[in-house]
């Protein structure tokens, strides 16, 4: 097994790591009974011993690129001591997606719990994005809930500090058609850091959250919908998105949504932390919510083909990237991240019900979104052009919505996001039960 990760990986690494925050994937399972802590630690232990079992250790010459390691730390379960209202489960939530993670070295990942005062309880999972893509994440979990161990080794781990050395020479200097691009972009993004953004004040941070609301509705309703109009589950996520974005104004100058969905390249039996490309396309909302689906169920279609005939998308700046000072990443990072007008929607389609059995019965609910945690305040968020993001899954029955935005000055709060899904979806005669 390789024991480089790959250049994208890297630069997304050690982007996010400059900014201070690690984008990360979270999953929740909320349920109507205590949840068992004991199983739960033996699900812990058991991802441990999986996917999750490995860190990023850092190159001793950045243009190498850095290693994966299974020498890291682990955080251990963390059970709250006293149960919190139901009714403060998402802020509960959002405390869990902003925990300490270190891609570098560990923990890059936490499991949490705690009771709720109706007698319910919820189990927080939140892994960073360079471990895990969605399936990834997911395979993760069902190998834990299976008790398979995968016991990853990586024959760098049993280098010494020479070794080691002349590994990263060796790599490095594979890349040496990429010094000299480095140069020029290292010194063109010290001329422009200078004198640049600075990081939020205490007071603008302070008990900031990016709105964040968790939808559910019937599978079979929300599936009917789609059906009745021509389209498919995703097909409705991506329109419902679309009339949210139109709606608040994050649009083009012409009044098209940008969107952009990441799509999976991953095969069987594939180990591959991230397996992932993207596809990008403009629906226009003008003229209302569209009764017709198979439009942009087309369109979307078009894209998927030449997404996955094409193969792994790397953009050129990629490889130039990981041959920059660790300095420079922060100002690359925040350059990359801005974006006034996309719309992001992810789905991970329907999942094994096993996924809900993590403390070895079914959860009642189970919800999977994208944590950026550098998305730390309002002006960090309004510089970096706002926000607007889905992430739907299907477990027992049930489609959850997991949706993010701030688009100031339209949308600002959880409150009003609440109000632009709820009418988005009754549009298509559907209505959601919120956490």
């Amino acid at each position: 097994m390789t024991y480089r990760l790959t250049d994208i990986d890297c630069v997304s690494a050690r982007g996010h790591s400059a900014l201070g925050g690690t984008l990360a994937i979270q999953a929740v399972w909320r349920y109507d009974r205590p949840v068992d802590t004991a199983a739960l630690e033996r699900f812990h232990e058991a991802l441990r011993h999986g996917r999750l079992g490995r860190a990023v250790a850092p190159a001793m010459i950045p243009a190498a690129g850095d290693r994966w390691t299974t020498r890291t730390e682990f955080s251990p379960l963390e059970v709250a001591q006293a149960p919190i209202p139901a009714g403060d489960l998402e802020a509960w939530i959002a405390e869990q997606g902003h925990a300490e993670l270190r891609t570098f070295g560990g923990p890059a990942w936490r499991l949490a719990a705690t009771h709720l005062d109706n007698g319910g309880s919820a189990v927080s999972l939140l892994v960073s994005h360079t471990l895990a893509d969605g399936q990834a994440f997911c395979a993760a979990v069902m190998d834990a809930v299976a008790d398979k161990r995968l016991e990853l080794a990586y024959r760098s781990d049993e280098f010494g500090r020479m070794r080691l050395l002349a590994g990263d020479l060796r790599d490095a200097a594979r890349r040496a058609r990429s010094l000299p691009s480095a140069a020029v972009l290292a010194l063109r993004l010290a001329v422009t850091g200078r004198g640049g953004k600075t990081g939020p004040t205490d007071e603008d941070a302070r008990d900031f959250r990016l709105p964040t609301v968790t939808a559910t509705v019937p599978a079979q309703l929300w599936h009917a919908a789609a059906r009745g109009r021509g389209g498919t589950g995703t097909t409705l996520a991506v329109a419902m998105m679309a009339s949210v974005a139109t709606t608040i104004g994050r649009t083009d100058d012409e009044g098209r949504v940008r969107m952009m969905m990441p799509v999976s390249t991953r095969t069987a039996d594939d180990l591959r932390t991230n397996a992932l490309t993207s596809i990008a396309f403009e629906v226009d909302m003008r003229d209302g919510e569209p009764a017709d689906l198979a439009p942009l169920r087309a369109v979307m279609k078009e894209q998927l083909s030449a997404a996955t005939a094409g193969g792994p998308d790397v953009p050129p700046l990629v490889p130039v990237a990981v041959a920059l000072p660790r300095g420079r990443y922060a100002v690359l990072a925040r350059q990359a991240a801005t974006d006034a007008i996309s719309t992001v929607c992810s789905s991970l389609g329907k999942l094994d019900s096993e996924i809900l059995r993590i403390d070895g019965r079914p959860a009642s609910a189970m919800m999977l979104g994208l944590v950026n945690q550098s998305l730390n305040s309002r002006t960090v968020v309004t510089e970096r052009g706002g926000n607007l993001y889905v992430a739907l899954v299907e477990t027992g029955e049930k489609i959850t919505l997991r949706v993010m935005g701030f688009h100031p000055p339209t949308l600002l709060d959880a409150e009003r996001l609440t109000e632009l899904v709820r009418a988005a979806l009754a549009e298509y005669e559907l209505s959601a039960t919120f956490w």
